[in-house]
């Protein structure tokens, strides 16, 4: 607050009192009071006002010049009223009380907007497990069948399995404390089960497998690696082309270990790779070529940074994708061992 401004903003309040000493000056003159007189009462009004003026402007400045800074230095805006104290102006009071009743009445919705979310959450997961109950059936039933067409089958639930895998997984991503657990595990069996898994695509679009992993020991959770692993074959399932091969092979370095995952397809176009990672971003190829929700790889990426991994990808439109998962080690996986 300048004293420029703050001028401007009792400029009625000085010009009523000057209109006062003029009117006083008048009455002085009026009953032929001294001069002596007349300049000691106005040089006392004035000095009066001065010092008032000072002492007004001196506690209100202190107050809004440390909002200002607390303002500028907080990163969370929301949480100024908890680092503020309550001013002794009376506009300060005013203005302090009004934001402390608006913050109170925000945190309050917030609360029954966080209560709502965690409801249908909960629904939502409720119903992934429940869904995944027939899922599981059809794929036992379908076991007893052979041929194409059961193949063909046995695609699609596990594509719709996938697809409510995301869901469950999109949820826990939020709260991921909740559900992983970090251990050593073998890249190698990690990636033969991902594998296996998704078998029946592969050989139905008949996709050429090359199995190169190492026996690498990472520090990772299992299922929620098993997730990413499965969505990332998925793609190179949905974006194949004639004579498609899919290579899976890993290195390792003296604190780093590394899975790179490449497939022959049809690549990403260069101007999408810089946002392949961003939620719900379907595209050239999701408009193009099979419908595409956009969600996949952003949630292996979201994941990944959840577990300490590091996801990057390159690709050549028309040539090839491939996908590198970086496994770091830390302070905390050493304590781990």
């Amino acid at each position: 607050m300048s004293i420029k401004g703050y001028l401007k903003d009792h400029g009625i309040c000085i010009l009523i009192f000057l209109i006062g000493m003029g009117i006083t000056e008048g009455i002085f003159l009026l009953f032929n009071v001294s001069i002596t007189l007349q300049i000691f009462v106005l040089t006392v009004l004035f000095l009066g006002l001065l010092a008032a003026g000072i002492y007004d402007y001196s506690r209100k400045k202190g107050f809004y010049r440390e909002l200002e800074q607390k303002l500028q230095q907080l990163e969370e805006k929301y949480l100024l009223m908890e680092m503020l104290e309550k001013p002794e102006f009376l506009e300060g009071q005013i203005f302090y009380n009004v934001l402390s009743e608006m913050q109170k009445s925000m945190n309050d919705e917030i609360f029954i907007q966080i209560r709502k979310n965690n409801e249908f959450k909960r629904y939502i997961e409720t119903w992934v497990h429940e869904v995944k109950l027939p899922i599981a059936s059809i794929r036992l039933i379908l076991h007893e069948y052979k041929g194409t067409s059961a193949r063909i089958l046995k695609e699609q639930m596990g594509r719709i399995e996938s697809y409510v895998e995301q869901v469950l997984y999109y949820l826990r991503s939020e709260v991921p404390e909740k559900d992983y657990r970090i251990a050593p595990h073998s890249l190698k069996k990690l990636t033969d089960q991902s594998v296996s898994e998704n078998r029946d695509s592969l050989i139905l679009n008949r996709i050429k497998i090359i199995q190169e992993t190492q026996d690498i020991s990472v520090y990772t959770d299992e299922k929620w690696l098993r997730f990413i692993l499965g969505q990332i074959i998925g793609n190179a399932v949905k974006y194949k082309k004639e004579d498609s091969v899919l290579r899976i092979w890993s290195h390792q370095d003296e604190k780093h270990s590394f899975l790179h995952i490449w497939d022959n397809g049809i690549g990403i176009a260069t101007e999408d790779l810089p946002r392949v990672f961003e939620k719900s971003f379907t595209g050239k190829n999701g408009r193009t070529h099979q419908a595409s929700t956009g969600m996949g790889l952003y949630l292996c990426s979201t994941l990944c940074n959840r577990l300490g991994h590091r996801m990057t990808v390159e690709s050549k439109e028309g040539k090839y994708t491939e996908i590198t998962i970086e496994f770091c080690d830390n302070e905390y996986l050493d304590v781990l061992r």
